[in-house]
């Protein structure tokens, strides 16, 4: 009987021990990714017409002004940038919910399919890349990782680390810090393949629109020249409807 029992022993350690450190493992994964699905429904643009603009300021308080139009379908987003000096320059097409990116520079008359790399070009020489105003599904695109917690702007926050599925990111890794009462992303830190931070994006102003908070402000902060870029959001029209067509890339030109 005695040896019975004592056989037993290491079965009973590995059934006890095994299933008990995967079930941990798994709900930290499952958690961060839940956090995660919260903060891209958050950062989602509102379906219909919205106006805004990109204000760059450098270290000397010289700056520079880029309007915007959006049009926002579910899974498909054209916007339109112009300034005072130049007119209409840009039309970006976001479409796949900002998987795929289109840019056709008016001025030039030239196409240009955002793909690898390229997607992390600057847009007009702001702080914001091409994918940074994809809004394509954190998600969808990185691994999630809760890392402990700390205080932004006097806001609790979820600290969670982000790693890319995907190779060819130009992000390393992302530091997201989450409110933990409404799960906004108060603070975006983006480090390079190196791991440092080279930018991070601040969410400075929020409203109430409907059963969902919208984001209006965000500061970019480029750490390495002193630049900041401010994207503002200040217009919205969900009554606007839009035929599918605009929102094909042989159309841009038109």
């Amino acid at each position: 009987m005695k040896k019975f029992l004592y056989s037993l022993i290491p079965v009973l350690l590995f059934v006890l021990t095994v299933p008990l450190y995967s079930q941990s493992e798994d709900s930290v994964e499952l958690t961060a990714q839940s956090i995660l699905a919260r903060v891209d429904r958050i950062m989602q643009y509102p379906a219909g017409e919205m106006r805004g603009r990109l204000k760059h300021i450098y270290p000397d308080g010289k700056s520079f002004s880029v309007n915007f139009t959006g049009s926002i379908a579910r899974d498909n987003f054209l916007f339109l940038f112009s300034n005072r000096d130049r007119g209409n320059q840009l039309k970006v097409l976001y479409a796949m919910g900002g998987e795929d990116i289109w840019v056709y520079n008016i001025h030039s008359i030239k196409l240009f399919h955002k793909m690898g790399i390229d997607r992390y070009d600057s847009l007009l020489s702001t702080n914001f890349s091409f994918v940074d105003l994809s809004n394509a599904d954190l998600q969808s695109n990185y691994r999630a990782r809760i890392t402990g917690g700390t205080l932004i702007k006097g806001v609790e926050c979820y600290r969670l680390r982000l790693e890319p599925i995907f190779k060819g990111s130009e992000y390393g890794e992302l530091t997201i810090y989450v409110s933990k009462d409404r799960f906004l992303p108060m603070r975006i830190d983006y480090h390079d393949r190196d791991k440092v931070v080279f930018k991070f994006q601040s969410l400075s102003k929020t409203m109430e629109k409907g059963n969902r908070v919208v984001p209006l402000r965000y500061d970019m902060l480029n750490i390495k020249n002193g630049t900041i870029t401010i994207l503002s959001f200040f217009k919205f029209d969900r009554d606007v409807k839009f035929q599918d067509s605009i929102f094909r890339p042989e159309t841009l030109g038109e």
